[in-house]
């Protein structure tokens, strides 16, 4: 089953970038309200950085060991708060390297994902590194409708 029937039918996947920023929670709240009004589901991506240490291999290891730690712990927090939420555990992904560019490799290789939901910082007038490229010139390369939450707001708004 192709994307394009999926759009059409209950039970997408929507996809929020995990990451350190206050607005994810906005983005994971709209995933979630989204996922249960269509009897979808979320899904949560944290991509960790790419580290080179040159001639320092063991220190490169620990670096990397403790990037994934951290990783694994944003990523189980966040599916807590999707679970709490939606009843649902989320699709889980981390990946390591370009963070745009593994966003896209992700929607491209999930057809069940239907929606890429952001959300814009609520304390800056800078609406976020990924919003800003997504909505600009990266906004051709993905392959399902970006939803943009402006992070002041609440579910409930």
């Amino acid at each position: 089953m192709g994307r394009e029937e999926l759009i059409g039918k209950r039970k997408g996947v929507y996809l929020v970038v995990v990451d350190t920023t206050e607005e994810m929670f906005t983005a994971i709240d709209y995933a979630c309200a989204f996922a249960n009004a269509e009897g979808g589901y979320v899904a949560v991506l944290n991509v960790m950085e790419r580290v080179q240490v040159e001639n320092w291999k063991n220190v490169e290891d620990c670096v990397r060991k403790e990037m994934r730690q951290q990783a694994e712990q944003m990523i189980w927090d966040a599916s807590g708060r999707v679970k709490e939420n939606t009843g649902t555990l989320p699709m889980v992904f981390i990946e390591e390297g370009d963070r745009s560019d593994l966003i896209v490799k992700t929607l491209e290789e999930n057809h069940n994902i239907v929606g890429l939901i952001l959300a814009t910082s609520s304390v800056s007038s800078n609406p976020g590194p990924l919003v800003s490229y997504f909505s600009g010139k990266g906004n051709n390369r993905l392959p399902v409708p970006l939803i943009i939450v402006p992070g002041h707001l609440g579910v409930s708004a």
